[in-house]
């Protein structure tokens, strides 16, 4: 299977399971509740993240040939969106997270990925959505030095007192071969 249907295969299987999580009534074949637009809580969440990336494939290859590690640092910070989706306690989720890594070889990269997603009242979540991510390497075909990827990610988040502490792991599939991201962190009300 060639890279460019992978790539789609895992992006339509994302959506779709964003699809079923977040739909009411789609697994359980309950009535759906009218489609009219209630008025929904917004809160507004925030909270350092920090973490690993390694690298697969070709990109993996080329970092190891410049001298840098296929295994890189993260650090960053996740703006949260939690909208009250229901009477149970599942939440919706809109997601920023921007990551700065590679501190520990000097081969910075930034990345922005925006993420739709759901979390069950148990913590457990998940969620996908595209990403931008600007490195050092550029070449002719890439002059910006730039990566777009569609993420999928999952994980969980656990109440410590006051805060919150997530652990994800997320899959971005993008050219080059797919990265694998673990990140942890904690959430803090009103940032």
């Amino acid at each position: 299977m060639n890279r460019s249907r992978s790539y789609h295969l895992a992006s339509a299987a994302a959506f779709a399971l964003t699809l079923v999580v977040t739909t009411p009534g789609l697994v359980t074949g309950q009535a759906t509740p009218s489609l009219d637009a209630p008025t929904l809580r917004h809160i507004k969440l925030g909270g350092p993240r920090f973490g690993v990336t390694t690298f697969t494939g070709d990109v993996a290859e080329a970092r190891r040939a410049a001298g840098s590690s296929a295994l890189m640092s993260q650090f960053g910070w996740q703006f949260e969106t939690q909208i009250a989706a229901n009477p149970t306690g599942g939440q919706a989720l809109l997601e920023w997270v921007l990551l700065v890594g590679g501190w520990e070889d000097g081969s910075i990269a930034g990345s922005l990925t925006w993420l739709a997603g759901y979390r069950l009242p148990n913590g457990l979540e998940v969620g996908a959505g595209p990403s931008l991510s600007l490195h050092e390497g550029r070449t002719i075909r890439d002059p910006l030095g730039t990566t777009t990827s569609m993420v999928v990610a999952a994980g969980a988040t656990a109440p410590l007192g006051e805060v919150r502490v997530p652990a994800n792991v997320a899959l971005a599939f993008a050219e080059g071969g797919p990265r694998i991201t673990l990140l942890l962190g904690w959430i803090i009300h009103g940032l």
